[in-house]
């Protein structure tokens, strides 16, 4: 068994007999990788904050060759993110982008992107709009893993796509022109704001995302076909998504009390 070391985040735990802990991570040197840490835990005593959703630690683990399910060694905490923990809609973000995360990579395929991009994801959160930072992981996260389609062309008659609008179908998971929407029931039409948001979650610099004026109903829209795509290609709905969700709707009737109030 060869001896490894990186950095990783854990996505989730669960117990595994009396004392150990089952742990999904992802790292930044091979991807997606489950652990298996023993002796963590004692009967009747929380399990230990370093295995913790979130939380970024550097392993040492035994690679074994003939299961997915590596012995880890040594984990040291390199970041907590106690701020993602201190408001609720940051906190279901993250939960989710953990889930998303998990649901949608494979074992031991290396993306270092996707690593990097929720290590900025978790530092920002607590300061930046959480719905705008879900959606462009939504986007980007299923570019990077090639199911997302370009959103210049039509994928069917290759005409190049209005730029006032496209329609998407999940199903098929392909953009489509106005004369080709007749041949996918499913397609939904994603207007100029959707359209020009995802190309930039899609392909631009960090910075301008985070400076991008996404209003709530384009918001809505982008989650919408996301939300369709994804129904499309996993066994079941993410529970963190349906929580978000809410939590969302929570935010917007307090906005518009406020609103109404004034």
């Amino acid at each position: 068994m060869a001896i490894q070391k990186t950095e990783a985040f854990v996505l989730r735990a669960r117990p595994l007999r009396t004392s150990s802990l089952l742990v999904t991570f992802f790292s930044r040197d091979f991807g997606k990788l489950k652990g298996l840490a023993k002796g963590v835990r004692k009967e009747g005593i929380v399990r230990p904050s370093t295995f913790e959703p979130f939380t970024l630690l550097e392993i040492v683990f035994y690679e074994k060759v003939h299961s997915e399910i590596h012995l880890i060694s040594e984990a040291a905490v390199l970041e907590s993110y106690g701020g993602l923990r201190k408001n609720l809609s940051t906190l279901a973000t993250a939960y989710y982008l953990a889930e998303l995360t998990d649901e949608l990579t494979e074992l031991q395929d290396p993306h270092r992107s996707i690593f990097e991009l929720l290590q900025t994801l978790f530092q920002l959160l607590p300061s930046l709009p959480p719905s705008l930072l879900a959606r462009f992981f939504e986007v980007r996260l299923l570019s990077e893993i090639g199911l997302l389609p370009p959103m210049d062309h039509c994928l069917i008659c290759g005409r190049a796509n209005s730029p006032d609008k496209v329609y998407f179908s999940p199903r098929q998971g392909t953009v489509l022109c106005e004369r080709c929407r007749q041949r996918s029931r499913d397609s939904k039409p994603l207007g100029r704001k959707g359209v020009e948001a995802i190309r930039l979650f899609m392909h631009g610099e960090f910075r301008k995302v985070v400076q991008y004026p996404m209003s709530e109903e384009t918001g809505k829209e982008i989650s919408e076909v996301v939300e369709k795509f994804l129904a499309d290609r996993l066994a079941r709905p993410l529970k963190t998504r349906r929580f978000l969700k809410g939590v969302e709707a929570l935010r917007q009737n307090a906005n518009s009390l406020k609103e109404n109030k004034l």
